[in-house]
């Protein structure tokens, strides 16, 4: 029987609860989040307490979150407090105050405990082993380096965007920043930084943002670029494109950054702090490209609730195809294992140099091709494309996402290729090619096992003299085999300008 787990995050911006469905294999998806701006680093007085009537402000979202949680059936229910709260004069008062109010169970996390947190929702989606991460919350700032996805250093510095934006940000007048107010946020950030050798000892690395200021230029960048895949999650920033805000969006008004595409009304006045302590830190460390997470603190408090022993995903790529497969999804595991495993040993005969890349797209687009049944299973192609492109998958870059979709919906006369334009932004010139072998290649591992049977029990390909041969052995005459191969050769034959040719030999068990 599936279980529901309940994250919340108490921050310095917003509160937050997301409710994951996991089932009994470890497999998990979201089933609800819900959202709402708070600004409780704005709460804090003078004298650095946060009062009971700052509390009671936010006890009924607090206490209707709970109540989402029961209707729901949460059965864990992890709420966690961040920089305002822990920064606050009064941390244990606070946490009793909350208790009185909503009966809620709240944990205050440290620098390094959120600092790890984000780091674990990193790992387990994306497929970098080394980088820099920078999560800019409201109250606070966390950097992690990792190298080889393991984690070296973790620092917390008590500045984010909201309490930047209160600091540097209160004589704005209208929105515009000046040169001077620019300049006197970025010394600040330097000077906080100077006790932290490893931030400026690794050049050359990509720096991955978690939170809302580099999740929130990256939806910027898409409208001004009119992005052909709108995912946030692994979208890569150049320099350019972050150098670009920072000239124009802080001497916008208000009024004018409110109207930006992308930017949502509730950030238009924290987006430039936020984007200020981005660009000094990046510069100091020296970094070479931005990519945004789409998961980040609640994915890793998450993991570290339900897999205690070893919360880093072995392979966040496989993680996230078992996530996508264990729901509902109307395939049989072990077809998709059979499709994969025919695709794999036809690749291997064929191709004269492997690339890791080449083999994550076949896993991919091999044990997602016909995830879109479960909506229409005499669409589920054109289905599958836009699960494939939209689910967000771990582990994969967005070029990859793209290439993954195409090979699997590989149909040359017609989607293919209007795809193919479709995505052209993202894609490099060599794609095409690429995606017609593996595409092609694709369809005849699939049609090896067109019945979902496993009637043919083994494949043995052999390249060679500008044709591929290839030995089937089958428990009995597999008819939709034979008809499926084919209906696929000719693609195959004209994307790897081979001949192809097939014999069927009883099963060596039968």
């Amino acid at each position: 029987m599936n279980s529901k787990i309940g994250i919340m995050d108490i921050g310095s911006n917003s509160i937050r609860l997301v409710i994951y469905e996991m089932t009994e294999t470890g497999a998990y998806r979201i089933v609800q989040e819900c959202k709402e701006a708070a600004r409780l680093s704005e709460k804090v007085g003078a004298n650095g307490r946060m009062e009971r009537d700052a509390i009671r402000s936010i006890a009924p979202l607090l206490r209707q979150f709970m109540t989402v949680c029961r209707m729901h059936e949460v059965a864990r229910l992890r709420a966690a407090a961040t920089a305002a709260i822990r920064n606050a004069a009064n941390p244990d008062e606070i946490v009793q105050w909350i208790a009185e109010e909503t009966g809620l169970t709240l944990e205050i996390l440290s620098g390094e405990q959120e600092g790890y947190a984000g780091f674990l929702g990193v790992v387990n989606t994306m497929d970098v082993s080394d980088g820099i991460i920078i999560d800019i919350g409201g109250g606070s700032t966390e950097i992690t380096l990792f190298r080889e996805r393991k984690r070296l250093h973790t620092v917390s510095f008590p500045f984010g965007a909201v309490n930047m934006n209160w600091r540097f940000g209160r004589e704005v007048k209208n929105g515009e920043w000046s040169l001077q107010q620019i300049e006197e946020m970025e010394t600040f950030v330097r000077s906080s930084l100077q006790n932290h050798d490893w931030i400026f000892s690794n050049p050359g690395l990509p720096f991955i943002g978690l939170g809302g200021t580099l999740r929130t230029l990256a939806k910027i960048n898409q409208k001004r670029l009119d992005y052909s895949l709108p995912v946030t999650h692994h979208y890569e920033m150049a320099i350019e494109d972050v150098d670009y805000f920072y000239t124009t969006l802080p001497y916008l008004s208000y009024e004018k950054r409110k109207k930006t595409a992308g930017l949502s009304k509730d950030r238009a006045d924290i987006i430039v702090p936020g984007l200020i302590i981005l660009k000094t830190i990046f510069e100091a460390a020296q970094g070479i490209a931005y990519l945004v997470s789409g998961a980040g603190l609640r994915d890793g408090l998450f993991h570290e609730l339900v897999h205690s022993a070893q919360p880093v995903a072995a392979n966040p790529l496989v993680t996230s195809i078992r996530n996508i497969l264990s729901f509902g999804v109307p395939v049989s595991e072990a077809h998709v294992k059979r499709v994969h495993g025919y695709a794999v040993q036809l690749y291997d005969a064929l191709a004269k140099t492997s690339t890791a890349m080449d083999k994550r797209l076949l896993l991919t687009a091999a044990t997602l091709y016909k995830t879109g049944a479960v909506l229409n299973y005499y669409h589920f192609r054109q289905h599958s494309v836009f699960w494939i492109l939209h689910a967000g998958i771990g582990g994969l870059s967005h070029r990859e996402t793209v290439l993954s979709a195409l090979i699997a919906d590989y149909h040359p006369k017609n989607r293919t290729s209007r795809l193919l334009r479709i995505h052209a932004d993202i894609l490099e010139p060599s794609d095409e090619e690429r995606v017609h072998k593996l595409g092609s290649l694709l369809q005849l591992a699939i049609g090896m096992d067109r019945s979902e049977s496993g009637m043919i029990t083994s494949i043995h390909p052999t390249n060679g003299d500008d044709a591929l041969h290839i030995r089937l052995e089958s428990e009995s005459e597999p008819i939709l085999e034979q008809r499926e191969l084919v209906a696929a050769a000719k693609d195959f034959q004209k994307a790897w300008n081979l001949t192809l040719s097939w014999s069927i030999l009883p099963s060596s068990n039968f």
